[in-house]
């Protein structure tokens, strides 16, 4: 079971990956609603904090961490490429 959390963890981890790479290619956040990556990094953080104290599984762990960082460069991405 350790095994299919870690794979479910790193399918789930890496689904930001094309975005991030899809904006930095592009250099626009056309398309991409700031709200919505507020909304998504809010919600990783508090099941992080949910986790940590719950139920603290490295497998979850590392894929709300990823996702954490995915949202942070989106957010800097947003303002470079806004300020432009």
């Amino acid at each position: 079971m350790e095994l299919i959390g870690w794979i479910g963890a790193l399918l789930l981890a890496t689904c930001a990956l094309p975005q991030v790479i899809d904006t930095l290619k592009k250099r626009t956040v056309e398309g991409l609603s700031l709200v919505f990556v507020l909304w998504w990094l809010a919600g990783e953080v508090f099941t992080v904090i949910y986790v940590c104290y719950k139920a603290f599984r490295y497998p979850l762990l590392f894929n709300y961490g990823i996702n954490i960082l995915c949202c942070i460069v989106l957010l800097l991405l947003f303002y470079r490429y806004k300020r432009k």
